[in-house]
C-alpha cells in the first residue's frame, strides 16, 4: 500500500499541473529581411551601365589619369537626378584622386557624371579641353 501511494501521489500533482496549465499556441510570422548591396564604380566602368536596386549604396571611385606629362585630377562624381541617386558623400583628393557615394533612393535611371581637369608637369601645357566621365545607373 505504501509503495502505491508514493507512485499515486507524484501522477496525481503532475496531472493536476498539465491541467491548470494553458494550451501552448504556435504563431507564425513572417520575417522580412532586407538585403542591401553597394555597387562599386570605378574608371573603367566610365561609358557603360550599371544595375542597382532601391536603398543599395552606389559607390564610385575614380583614379588620376597620368598621361605623358599631364595629370588629369577628378572633380567629384554628381547624379544627374538627385531623385534616384541621393549622394551621401563626394570628395576630391589632393591627389586627384575623387569619391561619391549615393543611395538608390528611387527606382529609375540616372548618370552619374565627373569632369577631369589637367594639371601639367612644368614647363608643358595641358590641352585644351576637360576630360568627362559618365556612367548609366538603372535602380529597380
Amino acid at each position: 500500500m505504501k509503495i502505491l501511494r508514493l507512485f499515486t501521489l507524484p501522477a496525481v500533482a503532475l496531472a493536476l499541473a498539465l491541467s491548470a496549465a494553458p494550451a501552448a499556441t504556435a504563431s507564425t510570422t513572417a520575417a522580412t529581411t532586407t538585403t542591401t548591396t553597394t555597387v562599386h564604380i570605378v574608371n573603367a566602368d566610365g561609358g557603360t551601365t550599371v544595375h542597382a536596386g532601391v536603398g543599395d549604396t552606389v559607390q564610385v571611385d575614380l583614379t588620376a589619369l597620368r598621361d605623358y606629362t599631364v595629370t588629369w585630377y577628378w572633380y567629384a562624381p554628381a547624379a544627374a537626378s538627385a531623385a534616384v541617386l541621393t549622394q551621401t558623400a563626394g570628395t576630391a583628393d589632393p591627389n586627384g584622386n575623387s569619391h561619391a557615394t549615393f543611395t538608390a533612393s528611387t527606382a529609375g535611371t540616372s548618370d552619374i557624371n565627373a569632369v577631369g581637369r589637367c594639371v601639367p608637369d612644368p614647363r608643358t601645357v595641358c590641352p585644351p579641353f576637360v576630360a568627362r566621365w559618365k556612367v548609366t545607373v538603372v535602380v529597380s
